[in-house]
């Protein structure tokens, strides 16, 4: 970062977290920033803390809303089973509760989908989206056979009430915590800079269920679900050596659902940071964010 950038530098946002009560759910969201409202859709177990230097970064010139998913954290579950199509839902009725007619849309890696499930549902109230890492589909997938057949085993043994208890019960002992942890990296490929087997064992079986769902949602949803066209602008960022996704099959499919799309490659050997980002890395490496237009239609 130059000196005269880090001489200038507004100072960081602070967030406010708030417990905001919709029809669906109550979500626990973290607000930062004075500017056009972008709502943060949430990757898999994500907290507002892991995301703070983000969240600061995207209201040096938005107004930031980001969520933690209904069933997770502090968000109270949805009366019915997750899905990401609830999800967008409740993006929408966050946007009504916050005032916001209209609304930029930012999601990496599972928050893709959310995020593209939500322009699905309110095609002329997202102003313009943020595609970071996304997951668009199971071609994109960068999981052997085998590996995906492990995650449906372990779906299908997890099909039952008494078995998700079951393994809630598992999740608070070491032992269960290690194996889990393990699998989900191995098998999973999951990547993510906070500590899983720490996350693991505050899960309830609300929370093992919102996993679960988003699992089986990875698993299930087809590129084809979520292609356009669409009329809004798109700010694609991700590693052309992301370790979980394919670039080329991502790349494709943003190129082919957006003609107006922003392409911003990066060369990291991961899909999500081994160490979280601060705001400085943010500042260096994701710059395009804040040039980031919306649609210019009438809204």
């Amino acid at each position: 970062m130059p000196s005269n950038e880090s001489a200038h530098r507004v100072a960081p946002a602070t967030i406010e977290i708030r417990q905001i009560e919709l029809p669906l759910t109550t979500l626990r969201v973290g607000t930062a920033g004075d500017g056009p409202p972008v709502i943060m859709v949430p990757a898999t177990i994500s907290l507002i803390e892991d995301w703070e230097p983000m969240i600061r970064f995207v209201a040096e010139r938005y107004s930031a809303y980001f969520f933690e998913l209904p069933g997770y954290g502090g968000s109270t579950p949805f009366r019915q089973p997750f899905s990401s199509r609830l999800v967008a839902q409740a993006v929408g009725q966050l946007a009504d509760a916050i005032g916001a007619g209209r609304f930029g849309v930012l999601g990496f890696s599972f928050g893709g989908l959310l995020a593209l499930r939500t322009l699905q549902a309110m095609p002329d109230r997202v102003d313009r989206l943020g595609l970071l890492s996304p997951y668009v589909g199971k071609e994109a997938l960068l999981h052997s056979d085998a590996k995906i057949g492990a995650l449906r085993t372990m779906l299908g043994a997890l099909r039952t009430e008494v078995a998700r208890r079951g393994m809630v019960a598992a999740l608070h002992t070491p032992v269960g915590r290690t194996f889990v942890s393990w699998f989900m990296q191995s098998a999973g490929k999951f990547e993510t800079p906070t500590d899983i087997r720490g996350r693991l064992a505050a899960f309830s079986v609300h929370s093992l269920e919102v996993l679960i769902a988003q699992t089986t949602e990875v698993l299930t949803t087809s590129t084809a679900e979520l292609a356009g066209p669409y009329d809004v602008p798109c700010l694609f960022g991700m590693s052309e050596f992301d370790t979980m996704l394919d670039f080329g099959t991502t790349q494709r499919f943003i190129h082919g659902s957006f003609p107006d799309a922003v392409e911003d490659v990066w060369d990291f050997p991961y899909h999500a940071p081994p160490e979280p980002f601060t705001l400085e890395d943010y500042e260096r490496d994701y710059h395009a964010l804040l040039a980031w237009e919306p649609a210019t239609r009438a809204g």
